[in-house]
């Protein structure tokens, strides 16, 4: 349950965001094709980005991206090794 919402809750706000100000959000991301990228594979990346970027991208804000980065990727990591185990168990032994 936790893991659906952890997935859920970076598109949601990204959905909201940019219903709320599409503008500000295009200026950000200079393609609509970056932010639609952004929010399929590294959606907590993207958020952060686009809370951070037009501010400039200090020391605090890389560190913050750092970590978002971090999250999207162990996302992908531990859905891997979700199905890795999960067809570990079809194995018949």
């Amino acid at each position: 349950m936790t893991a659906i919402f952890g997935a859920i809750l970076p598109r949601f706000a990204l959905l909201v965001a940019w219903f709320n100000d599409p503008g500000y959000w295009n200026a950000v991301y200079s393609s609509q094709l970056f932010f639609l990228l952004g929010f399929i594979v590294l959606p907590w990346t993207t958020l952060i980005y686009g809370l951070v970027a037009p501010n400039g991208l200090t020391l605090i804000n890389w560190i913050f991206l750092i970590f978002a980065l971090l999250i999207d990727l162990g996302t992908w990591g531990i859905g891997a090794l979700a199905a890795r185990k999960q067809a570990s168990y079809y194995r018949g032994t």
